[in-house]
Protein backbone atom coordinates (compact mmCIF):
# COMPACT_ATOMS: atom_id res chain seq x y z
CA UNK A 1 0.00 0.00 0.00
CA UNK A 2 1.48 3.49 -0.98
CA UNK A 3 1.49 6.30 1.65
CA UNK A 4 -1.46 8.32 -0.35
CA UNK A 5 -3.69 5.34 -0.03
CA UNK A 6 -2.85 4.66 3.37
CA UNK A 7 -3.28 8.48 4.35
CA UNK A 8 -6.78 8.33 2.37
CA UNK A 9 -7.72 5.21 4.70
CA UNK A 10 -6.51 6.95 7.61
CA UNK A 11 -7.75 10.43 6.42
CA UNK A 12 -11.31 8.40 6.43
CA UNK A 13 -11.04 7.05 10.67
CA UNK A 14 -9.44 10.87 11.09
CA UNK A 15 -12.58 12.54 9.37
CA UNK A 16 -14.90 10.41 11.38
CA UNK A 17 -12.75 11.03 15.05
CA UNK A 18 -12.77 14.85 14.31
CA UNK A 19 -16.57 14.61 13.29
CA UNK A 20 -17.05 12.90 17.13
CA UNK A 21 -14.24 15.59 18.62
CA UNK A 22 -16.59 18.54 16.82
CA UNK A 23 -19.68 16.54 18.60
CA UNK A 24 -18.35 16.36 21.72
CA UNK A 25 -16.96 19.80 21.43
CA UNK A 26 -20.34 21.31 20.89
CA UNK A 27 -22.18 19.33 23.93
CA UNK A 28 -19.24 20.52 25.70
CA UNK A 29 -19.54 24.23 24.58
CA UNK A 30 -23.58 23.99 24.96
CA UNK A 31 -23.63 22.77 28.52
CA UNK A 32 -20.90 23.56 30.10
CA UNK A 33 -19.89 26.90 28.60
CA UNK A 34 -16.36 28.41 28.03
CA UNK A 35 -15.55 28.40 31.97
CA UNK A 36 -16.72 24.63 31.64
CA UNK A 37 -14.66 24.35 28.51
CA UNK A 38 -11.71 25.50 30.22
CA UNK A 39 -11.91 23.22 33.52
CA UNK A 40 -12.69 19.77 31.04
CA UNK A 41 -9.74 20.56 28.77
CA UNK A 42 -7.02 21.01 31.80
CA UNK A 43 -8.00 17.96 33.05
CA UNK A 44 -8.10 15.96 29.43
CA UNK A 45 -4.51 17.20 29.40
CA UNK A 46 -4.07 15.81 33.42
CA UNK A 47 -5.36 12.62 31.52
CA UNK A 48 -3.04 12.64 28.72
CA UNK A 49 -0.51 13.38 31.01
CA UNK A 50 -0.55 10.24 33.43
CA UNK A 51 -1.31 8.39 29.90
CA UNK A 52 2.22 9.27 28.37
CA UNK A 53 4.08 8.62 32.29
CA UNK A 54 2.10 5.24 32.55
CA UNK A 55 3.36 4.51 28.38
CA UNK A 56 6.43 5.99 29.24
CA UNK A 57 6.95 7.20 25.57
CA UNK A 58 7.35 3.98 24.82
CA UNK A 59 4.83 3.93 21.67
CA UNK A 60 7.55 4.97 18.71
CA UNK A 61 10.16 2.13 20.30
CA UNK A 62 7.37 -0.58 20.21
CA UNK A 63 6.40 0.40 16.56
CA UNK A 64 9.98 0.27 15.51
CA UNK A 65 11.15 -2.98 17.05
CA UNK A 66 7.81 -4.54 16.07
CA UNK A 67 8.02 -3.29 12.58
CA UNK A 68 11.21 -5.40 12.59
CA UNK A 69 10.52 -8.71 14.31
CA UNK A 70 7.41 -8.78 12.00
CA UNK A 71 9.44 -7.72 8.71
CA UNK A 72 12.05 -10.27 10.18
CA UNK A 73 9.10 -13.35 10.94
CA UNK A 74 10.72 -13.86 14.52
CA UNK A 75 7.67 -14.72 15.92
CA UNK A 76 9.47 -15.05 19.15
CA UNK A 77 10.91 -11.38 19.62
CA UNK A 78 7.54 -10.08 18.78
CA UNK A 79 6.15 -11.81 21.94
CA UNK A 80 8.79 -10.91 24.00
CA UNK A 81 8.19 -7.14 23.18
CA UNK A 82 4.31 -7.11 23.54
CA UNK A 83 4.29 -9.62 26.85
CA UNK A 84 7.52 -7.15 28.22
CA UNK A 85 5.68 -4.00 27.50
CA UNK A 86 2.34 -5.12 28.60
CA UNK A 87 3.27 -6.41 31.98
CA UNK A 88 5.89 -3.34 32.61
CA UNK A 89 3.35 -0.59 31.52
CA UNK A 90 0.45 -2.17 33.15
CA UNK A 91 2.06 -1.96 36.49
CA UNK A 92 3.55 1.46 36.08
CA UNK A 93 -0.12 2.83 34.87
CA UNK A 94 -1.73 1.38 37.67
CA UNK A 95 0.95 3.21 40.06
CA UNK A 96 0.56 6.23 38.11
CA UNK A 97 -3.13 5.41 38.89
CA UNK A 98 -3.27 5.34 42.30
CA UNK A 99 -0.97 8.19 43.06
CA UNK A 100 -3.21 10.24 41.19
CA UNK A 101 -5.97 9.22 43.16
CA UNK A 102 -4.19 9.65 46.38
CA UNK A 103 -2.85 13.16 45.59
CA UNK A 104 -6.28 14.30 43.65
CA UNK A 105 -7.08 17.36 46.00
CA UNK A 106 -3.70 19.06 45.24
CA UNK A 107 -3.45 18.06 42.20
CA UNK A 108 -6.98 19.51 41.48
CA UNK A 109 -5.67 23.10 43.14
CA UNK A 110 -2.24 22.99 40.90
CA UNK A 111 -4.44 22.53 38.03
CA UNK A 112 -7.44 24.97 38.45
CA UNK A 113 -6.69 27.25 41.44
CA UNK A 114 -9.80 26.01 43.22
CA UNK A 115 -8.70 24.49 46.49
CA UNK A 116 -9.36 21.19 45.20
CA UNK A 117 -13.20 20.94 44.66
CA UNK A 118 -12.41 19.24 41.21
CA UNK A 119 -10.56 16.27 43.40
CA UNK A 120 -13.30 13.58 43.00
CA UNK A 121 -13.30 14.30 39.34
CA UNK A 122 -9.55 14.36 39.03
CA UNK A 123 -9.74 10.68 40.97
CA UNK A 124 -12.24 9.34 38.39
CA UNK A 125 -10.15 10.02 35.46
CA UNK A 126 -7.32 8.32 37.05
CA UNK A 127 -9.44 5.05 36.76
CA UNK A 128 -9.17 4.82 32.67
CA UNK A 129 -5.35 5.25 33.01
CA UNK A 130 -4.19 1.85 32.91
CA UNK A 131 -6.47 1.17 30.14
CA UNK A 132 -5.51 4.04 28.07
CA UNK A 133 -2.08 2.83 28.45
CA UNK A 134 -3.09 -0.87 26.95
CA UNK A 135 -4.51 0.46 24.21
CA UNK A 136 -1.89 2.43 23.23
CA UNK A 137 0.05 -0.82 23.20
CA UNK A 138 -2.31 -2.52 20.95
CA UNK A 139 -2.11 -0.07 18.81
CA UNK A 140 1.31 0.35 18.35
CA UNK A 141 1.26 -3.38 17.61
CA UNK A 142 -1.60 -2.67 14.90
CA UNK A 143 1.26 0.47 13.38
CA UNK A 144 4.17 -1.87 13.17
CA UNK A 145 2.27 -4.76 11.37
CA UNK A 146 1.01 -1.77 9.51
CA UNK A 147 -2.25 -2.77 9.58
CA UNK A 148 -4.32 0.21 8.33
CA UNK A 149 -7.70 -1.54 8.05
CA UNK A 150 -7.69 -2.73 11.81
CA UNK A 151 -6.09 0.52 13.09
CA UNK A 152 -9.06 2.30 11.19
CA UNK A 153 -12.06 0.22 12.16
CA UNK A 154 -11.01 0.36 16.09
CA UNK A 155 -10.29 4.52 15.65
CA UNK A 156 -13.70 4.77 14.17
CA UNK A 157 -16.12 2.57 16.24
CA UNK A 158 -13.85 4.04 19.56
CA UNK A 159 -14.88 7.59 18.45
CA UNK A 160 -18.52 6.92 17.51
CA UNK A 161 -18.84 5.09 20.83
CA UNK A 162 -17.74 7.28 23.43
CA UNK A 163 -19.53 10.00 21.23
CA UNK A 164 -22.51 8.90 21.57
CA UNK A 165 -21.91 7.92 25.60
CA UNK A 166 -20.60 11.86 25.76
CA UNK A 167 -23.49 13.20 24.60
CA UNK A 168 -26.00 11.04 26.61
CA UNK A 169 -23.64 11.57 30.56
CA UNK A 170 -22.53 15.10 29.79
CA UNK A 171 -26.71 15.79 29.15
CA UNK A 172 -27.57 14.10 32.37
CA UNK A 173 -24.34 14.71 34.33
CA UNK A 174 -22.24 17.79 33.35
CA UNK A 175 -19.11 17.74 33.77
CA UNK A 176 -19.09 14.32 35.97
CA UNK A 177 -20.93 12.67 32.53
CA UNK A 178 -18.37 14.15 30.53
CA UNK A 179 -15.12 12.89 32.31
CA UNK A 180 -16.91 9.37 31.72
CA UNK A 181 -17.92 9.95 28.15
CA UNK A 182 -14.16 10.93 27.80
CA UNK A 183 -13.26 7.62 29.27
CA UNK A 184 -15.73 5.49 27.63
CA UNK A 185 -13.83 6.61 24.30
CA UNK A 186 -10.56 4.83 25.62
CA UNK A 187 -12.40 1.49 27.22
CA UNK A 188 -13.77 1.01 23.23
CA UNK A 189 -10.55 1.23 21.74
CA UNK A 190 -8.80 -0.89 24.28
CA UNK A 191 -11.40 -3.66 23.33
CA UNK A 192 -11.62 -3.41 19.45
CA UNK A 193 -7.92 -3.12 19.51
CA UNK A 194 -7.43 -6.63 21.36
CA UNK A 195 -10.08 -8.21 19.50
CA UNK A 196 -7.99 -6.95 16.10
CA UNK A 197 -4.63 -7.77 17.58
CA UNK A 198 -5.85 -11.10 17.84
CA UNK A 199 -7.13 -11.56 14.50
CA UNK A 200 -4.03 -9.58 13.20
CA UNK A 201 -1.21 -11.51 15.02
CA UNK A 202 -2.36 -14.02 17.10
CA UNK A 203 -3.40 -14.74 20.60
CA UNK A 204 -0.33 -15.67 21.82
CA UNK A 205 0.94 -11.88 21.31
CA UNK A 206 -2.27 -10.51 22.91
CA UNK A 207 -1.49 -12.79 25.99
CA UNK A 208 1.47 -11.72 28.24
CA UNK A 209 3.92 -14.26 29.59
CA UNK A 210 5.50 -13.74 32.47
CA UNK A 211 8.55 -16.32 31.11
CA UNK A 212 8.38 -14.23 27.58
CA UNK A 213 9.70 -10.91 29.88
CA UNK A 214 13.00 -9.34 28.81
CA UNK A 215 14.97 -6.73 30.35
CA UNK A 216 16.79 -6.54 27.65
CA UNK A 217 13.81 -5.43 25.84
CA UNK A 218 13.39 -2.55 27.92
CA UNK A 219 16.89 -1.41 27.69
CA UNK A 220 16.85 -1.62 24.34
CA UNK A 221 13.76 0.73 24.14
CA UNK A 222 15.24 3.01 26.59
CA UNK A 223 16.36 5.60 24.61
CA UNK A 224 12.52 5.70 22.32
CA UNK A 225 10.78 5.56 25.74
CA UNK A 226 13.23 8.38 27.41
CA UNK A 227 12.75 10.67 24.04
CA UNK A 228 9.07 9.89 23.98
CA UNK A 229 8.30 10.05 27.23
CA UNK A 230 9.59 13.47 27.37
CA UNK A 231 8.67 14.67 24.15
CA UNK A 232 4.84 14.39 24.77
CA UNK A 233 4.70 15.27 28.47
CA UNK A 234 6.33 18.32 27.12
CA UNK A 235 3.60 19.23 24.74
CA UNK A 236 0.92 18.67 27.63
CA UNK A 237 3.07 20.32 30.16
CA UNK A 238 3.06 23.70 28.23
CA UNK A 239 -0.17 23.63 27.17
CA UNK A 240 -1.12 23.22 31.42
CA UNK A 241 1.27 25.51 32.62
CA UNK A 242 0.14 28.26 29.61
CA UNK A 243 -3.64 27.48 31.12
CA UNK A 244 -2.85 27.81 34.66
CA UNK A 245 -1.16 31.22 33.58
CA UNK A 246 -4.69 32.15 31.11
CA UNK A 247 -6.63 30.83 34.55
CA UNK A 248 -4.63 32.74 37.49
CA UNK A 249 -4.78 36.21 35.24
CA UNK A 250 -7.97 36.23 33.66
CA UNK A 251 -10.37 33.12 35.00
CA UNK A 252 -11.36 29.83 33.52
CA UNK A 253 -13.63 31.47 30.45
CA UNK A 254 -10.81 32.88 29.46
CA UNK A 255 -8.80 29.90 29.24
CA UNK A 256 -12.02 28.12 27.33
CA UNK A 257 -11.10 30.27 24.41
CA UNK A 258 -7.44 29.76 24.55
CA UNK A 259 -8.41 25.33 25.00
CA UNK A 260 -10.92 25.75 22.26
CA UNK A 261 -8.38 27.69 19.56
CA UNK A 262 -5.73 24.97 20.25
CA UNK A 263 -7.61 21.99 20.30
CA UNK A 264 -9.43 22.88 16.76
CA UNK A 265 -5.76 23.55 15.32
CA UNK A 266 -3.46 21.18 17.28
CA UNK A 267 -5.98 18.29 17.65
CA UNK A 268 -8.92 18.27 15.21
CA UNK A 269 -7.04 19.63 12.43
CA UNK A 270 -4.26 17.45 13.87
CA UNK A 271 -5.92 14.50 13.86
CA UNK A 272 -5.60 14.36 9.74
CA UNK A 273 -1.97 13.99 10.18
CA UNK A 274 -1.58 12.04 13.48
CA UNK A 275 -2.91 8.56 12.69
CA UNK A 276 -0.35 8.67 9.90
CA UNK A 277 2.50 7.57 12.07
CA UNK A 278 1.86 4.38 12.11
CA UNK A 279 2.14 4.01 8.28
CA UNK A 280 5.14 6.65 7.69
CA UNK A 281 7.52 5.49 10.33
CA UNK A 282 7.89 2.50 9.64
CA UNK A 283 8.07 2.67 6.07
CA UNK A 284 10.61 5.30 6.53
CA UNK A 285 12.60 2.79 8.66
CA UNK A 286 12.71 0.65 6.07
CA UNK A 287 14.13 2.71 3.70
CA UNK A 288 17.10 1.11 2.08
CA UNK A 289 19.79 4.21 2.28
CA UNK A 290 19.75 7.52 2.39
CA UNK A 291 18.25 8.51 -0.71
CA UNK A 292 15.22 6.48 -0.37
CA UNK A 293 14.58 8.28 3.06
CA UNK A 294 14.76 11.76 1.83
CA UNK A 295 12.82 10.85 -1.00
CA UNK A 296 9.98 9.48 1.01
CA UNK A 297 9.88 12.64 3.32
CA UNK A 298 9.64 14.62 0.29
CA UNK A 299 7.30 13.43 -0.97
CA UNK A 300 5.42 13.28 2.25
CA UNK A 301 6.02 17.18 2.73
CA UNK A 302 4.78 17.59 -0.50
CA UNK A 303 1.94 15.61 0.40
CA UNK A 304 1.15 17.23 3.52
CA UNK A 305 1.66 21.18 1.94
CA UNK A 306 -1.04 20.22 -0.90
CA UNK A 307 -3.14 18.70 1.41
CA UNK A 308 -3.43 20.70 4.42
CA UNK A 309 -3.73 24.57 3.21
CA UNK A 310 -7.13 24.38 1.32
CA UNK A 311 -8.31 23.45 4.75
CA UNK A 312 -6.77 25.39 7.18
CA UNK A 313 -8.31 28.81 4.70
CA UNK A 314 -11.71 27.19 5.19
CA UNK A 315 -11.08 27.29 8.72
CA UNK A 316 -9.59 31.09 8.83
CA UNK A 317 -11.84 32.70 6.38
CA UNK A 318 -14.71 31.50 7.66
CA UNK A 319 -13.54 31.37 11.47
CA UNK A 320 -16.81 33.09 13.30
CA UNK A 321 -18.90 30.47 11.12
CA UNK A 322 -16.76 27.42 12.21
CA UNK A 323 -16.73 28.63 15.79
CA UNK A 324 -20.62 29.01 16.03
CA UNK A 325 -21.76 25.61 14.41
CA UNK A 326 -18.73 23.46 16.02
CA UNK A 327 -19.10 25.19 19.81
CA UNK A 328 -21.12 28.18 20.27
CA UNK A 329 -22.00 31.60 19.93
CA UNK A 330 -20.28 32.44 23.11
CA UNK A 331 -16.77 31.23 21.95
CA UNK A 332 -16.92 33.93 18.82
CA UNK A 333 -13.25 35.50 20.47
CA UNK A 334 -11.96 32.00 19.34
CA UNK A 335 -11.89 32.80 15.68
CA UNK A 336 -9.19 35.31 15.50
CA UNK A 337 -7.08 33.15 17.94
CA UNK A 338 -7.13 30.79 14.82
CA UNK A 339 -5.59 33.19 12.59
CA UNK A 340 -2.50 32.50 14.77
CA UNK A 341 -3.08 29.07 16.03
CA UNK A 342 -4.02 27.37 12.64
CA UNK A 343 -0.95 28.77 10.32
CA UNK A 344 1.38 27.04 13.22
CA UNK A 345 -0.19 23.88 13.20
CA UNK A 346 1.67 23.96 9.14
CA UNK A 347 4.65 24.37 10.98
CA UNK A 348 4.14 21.66 13.62
CA UNK A 349 3.10 18.98 10.93
CA UNK A 350 6.23 19.79 8.92
CA UNK A 351 8.91 20.00 11.40
CA UNK A 352 7.12 16.43 13.03
CA UNK A 353 7.41 15.01 8.99
CA UNK A 354 11.62 16.06 9.44
CA UNK A 355 12.32 14.82 12.63
CA UNK A 356 10.61 11.16 12.09
CA UNK A 357 13.98 10.99 10.14
CA UNK A 358 15.94 10.79 13.42
CA UNK A 359 13.47 8.45 15.03
CA UNK A 360 13.71 6.08 12.12
CA UNK A 361 18.17 6.31 12.35
CA UNK A 362 17.55 6.28 16.40
CA UNK A 363 19.13 9.70 16.57
CA UNK A 364 17.01 10.54 19.52
CA UNK A 365 19.35 13.65 21.03
CA UNK A 366 19.07 15.86 18.47
CA UNK A 367 15.35 15.09 18.05
CA UNK A 368 14.82 15.77 21.80
CA UNK A 369 16.34 18.90 21.54
CA UNK A 370 14.42 20.27 18.86
CA UNK A 371 11.07 19.85 21.16
CA UNK A 372 13.14 20.87 24.18
CA UNK A 373 13.71 24.35 22.53
CA UNK A 374 9.77 24.61 21.20
CA UNK A 375 9.12 23.93 25.31
CA UNK A 376 10.99 26.58 26.36
CA UNK A 377 9.63 28.97 23.50
CA UNK A 378 6.09 28.54 24.15
CA UNK A 379 5.97 28.51 28.30
CA UNK A 380 8.50 31.44 28.20
CA UNK A 381 7.13 33.57 25.67
CA UNK A 382 3.84 33.01 27.15
CA UNK A 383 4.89 34.42 30.68
CA UNK A 384 6.18 37.35 29.11
CA UNK A 385 3.24 37.77 26.34
CA UNK A 386 0.19 36.63 28.38
CA UNK A 387 -0.15 39.48 31.26
CA UNK A 388 0.52 42.09 28.13
CA UNK A 389 -1.87 41.08 25.47
CA UNK A 390 -3.85 38.35 26.96
CA UNK A 391 -4.66 34.90 25.41
CA UNK A 392 -3.66 36.66 21.95
CA UNK A 393 -0.31 36.46 23.66
CA UNK A 394 -0.24 32.99 24.21
CA UNK A 395 -1.24 32.24 20.09
CA UNK A 396 1.81 34.92 18.99
CA UNK A 397 4.02 32.43 21.53
CA UNK A 398 2.34 29.36 20.04
CA UNK A 399 2.93 30.71 16.56
CA UNK A 400 6.87 31.60 17.32
CA UNK A 401 7.28 28.50 19.14
CA UNK A 402 6.15 25.89 16.32
CA UNK A 403 7.79 28.36 13.41
CA UNK A 404 11.38 27.86 15.28
CA UNK A 405 11.28 24.19 15.91
CA UNK A 406 10.27 24.06 12.09
CA UNK A 407 13.46 25.83 11.39
CA UNK A 408 15.79 24.37 13.63
CA UNK A 409 14.54 21.22 12.27
CA UNK A 410 15.05 21.87 8.86
CA UNK A 411 18.56 23.08 9.83
CA UNK A 412 19.38 19.98 12.13
CA UNK A 413 18.20 17.89 8.93
CA UNK A 414 20.75 19.46 6.06
CA UNK A 415 23.93 19.38 8.97
CA UNK A 416 23.41 15.43 10.48
CA UNK A 417 21.38 13.42 7.62
CA UNK A 418 22.08 15.43 4.50
CA UNK A 419 18.43 16.22 4.13
CA UNK A 420 17.68 18.76 0.99
CA UNK A 421 14.74 19.86 0.09
CA UNK A 422 13.40 19.14 -3.76
CA UNK A 423 12.55 21.68 -5.65
CA UNK A 424 9.24 20.34 -6.12
CA UNK A 425 9.12 20.50 -2.34
CA UNK A 426 10.39 23.81 -1.79
CA UNK A 427 7.78 25.28 -5.13
CA UNK A 428 4.95 23.68 -3.01
CA UNK A 429 6.11 24.70 0.06
CA UNK A 430 6.48 28.34 -1.36
CA UNK A 431 2.64 28.10 -2.75
CA UNK A 432 1.15 27.29 0.54
CA UNK A 433 3.05 29.98 2.59
CA UNK A 434 1.39 32.70 -0.18
CA UNK A 435 -2.06 31.49 0.25
CA UNK A 436 -2.17 31.30 3.99
CA UNK A 437 -0.29 34.32 4.12
CA UNK A 438 -2.77 36.05 2.08
CA UNK A 439 -5.70 34.33 3.45
CA UNK A 440 -4.28 35.34 7.26
CA UNK A 441 -4.16 39.32 5.79
CA UNK A 442 -7.53 38.66 4.52
CA UNK A 443 -9.51 37.49 7.73
CA UNK A 444 -7.59 40.23 9.67
CA UNK A 445 -8.91 43.17 7.30
CA UNK A 446 -11.89 42.47 5.85
CA UNK A 447 -14.84 42.14 8.43
CA UNK A 448 -17.87 41.27 6.15
CA UNK A 449 -17.83 37.58 5.79
CA UNK A 450 -19.45 36.94 2.56
CA UNK A 451 -16.92 39.41 1.19
CA UNK A 452 -13.73 37.82 2.92
CA UNK A 453 -14.74 34.17 1.78
CA UNK A 454 -15.05 35.24 -1.35
CA UNK A 455 -11.36 36.97 -1.73
CA UNK A 456 -9.92 33.91 0.27
CA UNK A 457 -11.80 31.63 -2.26
CA UNK A 458 -10.09 33.50 -5.73
CA UNK A 459 -6.74 33.08 -3.04
CA UNK A 460 -7.76 29.69 -3.29
CA UNK A 461 -7.84 29.45 -7.23
CA UNK A 462 -4.75 31.03 -7.50
CA UNK A 463 -2.79 28.57 -5.41
CA UNK A 464 -4.72 25.41 -7.52
CA UNK A 465 -4.30 27.38 -10.58
CA UNK A 466 -0.50 27.61 -9.58
CA UNK A 467 -0.71 23.75 -8.59
CA UNK A 468 -2.43 23.03 -12.10
CA UNK A 469 0.97 20.93 -13.21
CA UNK A 470 1.85 19.35 -9.98
CA UNK A 471 2.14 15.85 -10.51
CA UNK A 472 1.41 15.07 -6.76
CA UNK A 473 -1.81 17.08 -6.60
CA UNK A 474 -3.47 15.04 -9.50
CA UNK A 475 -1.99 11.91 -7.67
CA UNK A 476 -3.56 12.82 -4.84
CA UNK A 477 -7.25 13.89 -6.46
CA UNK A 478 -6.91 10.35 -8.03
CA UNK A 479 -6.45 8.70 -4.63
CA UNK A 480 -9.34 10.56 -3.22
CA UNK A 481 -11.86 9.25 -6.21
CA UNK A 482 -10.62 5.78 -5.99
CA UNK A 483 -8.12 5.79 -8.99
CA UNK A 484 -4.97 3.98 -9.44
CA UNK A 485 -1.83 6.18 -10.71
CA UNK A 486 1.35 4.89 -11.83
Amino acid sequence: MSFARAFAALTGASAVSMAAQLLRGKLAALVLGPAGVGVFNQLSLLWNLANVGGGLGTFNGIVQHGAEAIAGEDRAALRRLASTFTILLGGISLLIAGAGALFAAPLSHWLLHDGGEHAPLIALLMLGVPIGVTAQIYRALLSAGRSVKHLVRSQIYSDLGGAALFAALVLWLGLQGAIIGFMASHLILFAFGAIYLRRELGGDVLRPDWSAFDWSVVRSNIGFGASGLFLIALVNLSVILVSRLIIDRFGAEANGYFANAWRISSVYLGAVTATTIGYFLPTLARSKDNAAMRDEVNATLRFYLLLLPPVMVGIMAGGEVVVWVILSKAFLPVAALLLLFVPAELMRVLADTLLAQFLARRRLRPYTAVYLIQFVLFVGLSFWLVPRAGITGAAVAYFIAMSASMVLAFGLCSILVDFRLERATLATALRAVMLLGAVVWLSDQVELIPLRLAYCALAGGAWLWLSRHDDNLRQMIAVIRGRRTD
